[in-house]
């Protein structure tokens, strides 16, 4: 998920200082509210269309809460 939200552009816009408790933050989050989608990428190792869009929204909904 961190080298994702890096790729697709979701880091641009932090402060080099935000980066750390930006990853940790999300990396909770995905735990927490996206078990589902984490069991799919474990088990499967893919990237395809329905695991990057929920990679999106878990990203989309992560940043817009801003508590990092």
């Amino acid at each position: 998920v961190s080298l994702f939200a890096a790729n697709e552009g979701y880091l641009d816009d932090l402060e080099l200082d935000k980066v750390g408790p930006f990853e940790a933050g999300l990396h909770q989050y995905f735990k927490s509210n996206f078990g589902d989608l984490m069991n799919t990428i474990n088990e499967t190792g893919d990237l395809n269309g329905e695991i990057e869009s929920g990679l999106r929204k878990l990203l989309d909904e992560f940043k817009s809460q801003g508590s990092w």
